[in-house]
């Protein structure tokens, strides 16, 4: 078999990511080899992958070490699997194959107030801000949900918008209802894309550990808005909220990457793994099966290191 090498950066804990690549891989006549770039020992992508000590993604060298790491170890694939690994490798694709948008596209969705605006410029369905209350208030560079701000009374969402906090906040009219997570590839020369939806039926620390498949005809359409512009292209997550009281539905972020919960969308009969590796290698693009109605729950599995160091 062909070897494929696969670079992952911040995917410490993507254990059933890298079973599925090697699956994925030998069905392509691949051996699939995984290289995970982090930091620390004793992590359990180490029972799929060979872990190399990598640097902050603050260091001013990471670039650099990140170029080099794909030389010396011939990277075919680099997958990101944090946010910040996303910056670093849309800068990358010179070095190799990354499946994300273009850098410009990454930059908008990390910025929560530039998002928004771009949503609303391409027409896709966006909450608004009426200056009254219930309102919500989202940090412009915030994820996983933390920081959030909630007004129920217009006296304290006065008193906030009179300070200078509120411009480091998007923000916009509360919603309360279904969230759905919406799985997405598009391929590199822009021919085809495919998007799979599901609902987050619970999350622990921002990550959906149970979730359902479902078809979603409004929420499709808006992904296939997006899947039409400029520098979209790749793995992506998009995210909306549906009012639970006239059932109309908003944007609410893109993540240039595949989330962690996308395996229940691929349990659904949607080979992103194949697509990954297909688009990488200029393959004809893999046949899809989606499942709507599948369940999926997340456990917990324990890893063991013998004669660990905790130092």
């Amino acid at each position: 078999m062909q070897a494929l090498n696969i670079l992952f950066i911040g995917g410490s804990k993507r254990v059933s990511a890298a079973r599925a690549f090697k699956a994925a891989g030998a069905d392509l006549g691949f051996e699939v080899n995984i290289v995970a770039y982090e930091m620390g020992r004793g992590l359990p992508i180490e029972s799929e992958a060979k872990v190399l000590q990598g640097l902050r993604f603050s260091d001013p060298e990471i670039l650099a070490d990140l170029r080099k790491v794909m030389a010396d170890y011939k990277i075919d694939i680099a997958m990101a699997y944090h946010d910040h690994a996303v910056g670093l490798l849309a800068q990358l694709t010179d070095a190799t194959f990354v499946p994300t948008c273009s850098l410009e596209r990454c930059e908008i969705f990390f910025s929560k107030k530039a998002s928004n605006k771009y949503f609303e410029s391409i027409g896709m369905p966006v909450a608004g801000y009426p200056l009254g209350v219930p309102a919500i208030a989202k940090p412009d560079k915030g994820s996983a949900s933390q920081g959030l701000l909630r007004f129920y009374e217009q006296a304290e969402l006065d008193a906030f918008l009179a300070g200078p906090e509120y411009l480091n906040y998007e923000i916009q009219r509360l919603i309360t209802g279904q969230e759905y997570s919406v799985d997405g590839y598009i391929y590199k020369d822009g021919s085809s894309h495919f998007f799979a939806a599901r609902k987050r039926l619970e999350t622990l620390g921002g990550e959906a550990v149970r979730s359902l498949t479902v078809d979603h005809e409004g929420i499709t359409k808006a992904c296939e808005t997006l899947a039409g512009q400029e520098g979209i292209r790749g793995a992506i997550t998009v995210q909306f909220i549906e009012d639970a009281q006239t059932g109309e539905f908003y944007t609410m972020e893109v993540n240039p990457r595949f989330g962690g919960a996308m395996l229940t969308t691929w349990g659904a009969g949607v080979p992103w793994f194949h697509m990954v590796i297909c688009d990488a290698k200029s393959l004809p693009h893999p046949d899809v099966n989606f499942q709507p109605n599948t369940l999926m729950v997340r456990s917990f599995q324990e890893h063991f290191f013998a004669n660990h160091d905790a130092n």
